[in-house]
């Protein structure tokens, strides 16, 4: 299983941008994540983990 940082350590959920839970495919299902509070990680097996880093910015603004 692998660590992936999705917060920034201490991150609090009233943060503008914070992520409270995420879907990944991982261990061959769609599973519901919670970010860890204090360290702002989940943890996936390595095929999500490498798919998820590699597009860094899988996030894109689109209007702002």
């Amino acid at each position: 299983m692998a660590q992936v940082q999705v917060n920034t350590p201490g991150m609090t959920s009233t943060t503008p941008g914070y992520i409270s839970s995420i879907t990944v495919r991982t261990g061959g299902a769609d599973t519901v994540l919670v970010p860890n509070a204090t360290t702002g990680q989940i943890t996936v097996d390595a095929a999500a983990a490498t798919r998820l880093v590699q597009d860094y910015a899988k996030f894109k603004l689109i209007s702002g």
